[in-house]
């Protein structure tokens, strides 16, 4: 059976955009694969390769561009390295699908340029595969699509690829098809709140942020993949369509023959109470602890004959996905990873998600505090070679961390020193107090005895 690939028109569109130009493009294909259908959202070009020895997170907005005039001067370590980035951009239930490519040759016949896209896909594919809470790489398929457009016939051809494997790997036609409308979503919104201790154990090198992230990390997701997952406050059956909810709550809610589908419908997450509970108990001492509190807000967008279950997956994956991006970019931006023992209290704001449209739904980028969102305008140009203007940038969906706690304990523990230092200074005062006793006692004693001190002292002047 023919792998068959829905795709918007405005995306044949952009790839004719570059054809006529005649120019070399790679990029990538966003979408979302489900057991209904299989949906293109966007294609992304890659930026342009920076004229630097290693590509590293801070690149994209440093040195300056050459231009590659063919595929077999592609970087994959520069293609990976974008396709990371744009999955920290991408809700739940979103991946990078694929590539893209504008030229003049034929790619697929040439053996350079198979073994060349072999590499490329490849390469994302570990890439992605690094960080398990990205949820890079789809989980129930290792093929990967390459959309081809010829800058001379403007032919498109489509195959796809197996990827991660050590086997001979084979192309297989896959069908490609442009939708006239725009594809319907439906959004599912979640808004999950976080409110945890974890211990902190200093070693004599200090305190790793990193390290501890990642150790929230690691319970965050234990305890979401565990939790039960309720759509407008009931529990739906796994099996059941989105769409089908959608046509009961029409039935419910409104004696209307016609009304819109609701704009979206609301997730909230439960744990179950024997699953909060830790399998094991150890008594440590610790040094200290991190306070783990704040809400990640998440938005995720489903085709509507998705099932519940795969929307269950998509919501879970997003928060995951939210939180280890924000990790990472806060890592990134540290000047130091380790905390010194000395800082009795320290506060760490990693950044807050924003959305941005894309079509008919929403992808996100990320604000570090003080930042506009004129910030998020270059991401979104840069990474998805989209304009978009400062009012589209959806801001209040998460609000700026509050410092009151932070703060507070701030001056508890100034108190804590300015009392504590001056346990030096009271014995000081206590020195001080014994040594003023004294000397007021030896001087009563001189006002007492006065008359016959001065009568001693005036033999001793006689005698000599």
């Amino acid at each position: 059976m023919v792998r068959t690939v829905y795709s918007p028109e405005h995306c044949l569109q952009y790839l004719e955009q570059y054809a006529t130009q005649e120019n070399f493009v790679l990029g990538l294909i966003l979408g979302q694969i489900t057991d209904a259908r299989e949906n293109i959202i966007h294609l992304a070009r890659t930026p342009d390769d920076k004229t630097a020895d290693t590509v590293s997170e801070e690149t994209y907005d440093s040195q300056k561009t050459e231009s590659v005039r063919n595929l077999l001067g592609v970087s994959e370590a520069w293609v990976a390295d974008h396709a990371k980035h744009v999955t920290r951009m991408l809700p739940g239930g979103m991946f990078v699908q694929g590539i893209f490519i504008t030229s003049d040759e034929d790619v697929f016949e040439d053996p350079n340029h198979f073994s060349k896209i072999k590499a490329v896909l490849n390469f994302i594919h570990k890439t992605l595969s690094s960080n398990q809470y990205m949820f890079g790489n789809y989980p129930h398929m290792n093929e990967r699509l390459i959309l081809h457009m010829s800058t001379s016939t403007k032919v498109l051809t489509c195959k796809s690829i197996e990827v991660g494997s050590s086997k001979t790997m084979s192309m297989k036609p896959v069908e490609w098809k442009f939708l006239p409308k725009m594809q319907q979503w439906q959004r599912l919104d979640c808004y999950y709140e976080f409110d945890d201790v974890y211990p902190v154990i200093v070693k004599k090198s200090g305190i790793s942020v990193k390290q501890q992230f990642q150790q929230i990390l690691e319970v965050a997701y234990k305890t979401i993949q565990s939790s039960v997952m309720f759509i407008d406050g009931e529990l739906k059956d796994g099996s059941d369509a989105l769409e089908q909810l959608i046509k009961k709550k029409r039935l419910k809610s409104s004696t209307k023959t016609t009304q819109d589908a609701p704009k979206s419908m609301h997730v909230s997450l439960f744990v179950p109470f024997e699953n909060s509970l830790p399998e094991t108990v150890e008594y440590l001492e610790c040094d200290g602890n991190i306070h783990f509190s704040g809400v990640v807000s998440s938005s995720v967008f489903m085709y509507p004959k998705a099932t519940v279950s795969e929307a269950i997956a998509a919501v879970k994956q997003d928060i995951i996905r939210s939180l280890a991006s924000r990790f990472t970019m806060h890592c990134d931006a540290l000047i130091d990873d380790n905390l010194l023992p000395e800082e009795k209290v320290c506060f760490n704001e990693p950044p807050r998600r924003v959305l941005v449209p894309v079509g008919s739904l929403y992808l996100c980028d990320y604000l570090f505090p003080g930042e506009a969102p004129a910030e998020a305008l270059l991401s979104v140009k840069e990474l998805l070679d989209l304009q978009i203007t400062e009012g589209d940038v959806v801001c209040d969906v998460e609000t700026p961390a509050d410092t009151s706690e932070f703060d507070a304990l701030d001056r508890d523990t100034s108190s804590e020193e300015l009392l504590a230092t001056p346990q030096e200074a009271s014995q000081f005062m206590y020195i001080t107090g014994i040594c003023f006793a004294m000397f007021v006692l030896i001087v009563s004693i001189f006002i007492h005895y006065y008359d016959a001190i001065v009568q001693f002292m005036g033999k001793l002047l006689t005698r000599s």
